[in-house]
């Protein structure tokens, strides 16, 4: 009687441990349901509204002119002299005054273009400068006299500054966008000053240091920091280039040449 009890006890706690063992499972599946339900709606953000397809912004282009140096194979000066007024040439090229024609939208500053350099660019490309994301279609108005439009091998206009002034122009185009927009061209008169320094190679003793001297125009006479011997002396020339502002330098060139004091 007592070995029956016992079983019956034994059985009663099985049941109850296989029903807590059931009601277990059923809990943690619900809650690990729950948990990956719940990742997967954390995952799914809502998409971004304002999009568009991404474009890379346009960059300027640098096109800015290089200083022109000039040249020379010797000097011939007199002897047992400081003041120097003849067989020597400093002179700044011509070539060295420019006009640049700075474009712009709605009065922001997009690039420059040098007059009668050759230097070709896409009207569209200014556009783009501007966070226009269009193309040109047609050219409205532009002054033959100091523009040169064009089309490319691609379909795209082109405009080229062939003549230089001061002032403003304006040029107006069509863009695929349906819109007008005008392009402000302002013309300024650039340049590059140079300065010369005369130096013997032995040593490199400075015999003379010229101050700026303008485009197209040269060094009338040069008094030297002492006089020469008569002879033949390797010397060389630093030219100096200065921007407009007669301020900022740019790259320096420097040209070996045979100092003959006679």
């Amino acid at each position: 009687m007592e070995n029956k009890n016992i079983s019956k006890a034994v059985i009663g706690v099985l049941v109850v441990l296989v029903v807590l063992l059931g009601g277990y499972i059923a809990v943690s599946g619900g809650k690990s349901a729950a948990t990956a339900n719940g990742a997967s709606e954390a995952a799914a953000l809502p998409m971004e509204t304002y999009q568009a397809q991404y474009v890379k912004p346009e960059t300027p282009i640098d096109r800015s002119k290089n200083v022109t140096l000039p040249g020379w194979g010797g000097f011939t000066i007199p002897a047992k002299t400081k003041k120097i007024t003849q067989g020597f040439e400093f002179h700044n090229p011509a070539e060295n005054l420019w006009y640049e024609d700075w474009v712009s939208i709605d009065g922001t500053p997009l690039e420059k273009l040098v007059v009668d350099s050759g230097q070709t660019a896409e009207l569209s490309h200014y556009l783009r400068l501007a966070g226009i994301q269009a193309d040109v279609t047609k050219v409205l108005d532009a002054d033959p006299a100091f523009f040169d439009i064009q089309k490319n091998d691609a379909g795209a206009y082109t405009i080229e500054a062939v003549k230089g002034y001061k002032g403003e122009k304006t040029l107006t185009v069509q863009a695929d966008d349906g819109k007008q927009y005008t392009l402000t061209l302002t013309g300024k008169e650039e340049c590059y000053y140079i300065a010369f320094g005369l130096y013997l190679e032995d040593g490199d003793e400075l015999l003379f240091q010229s101050g700026l001297v303008a485009p197209g125009l040269y060094v009338q006479k040069m008094e030297m920091t002492r006089a020469l011997a008569p002879g033949e002396y390797p010397a060389y020339v630093v030219c100096q280039p200065y921007l407009s502002d007669r301020t900022t330098k740019t790259n320096s060139g420097i040209v070996k040449l045979t100092l003959t004091v006679g």
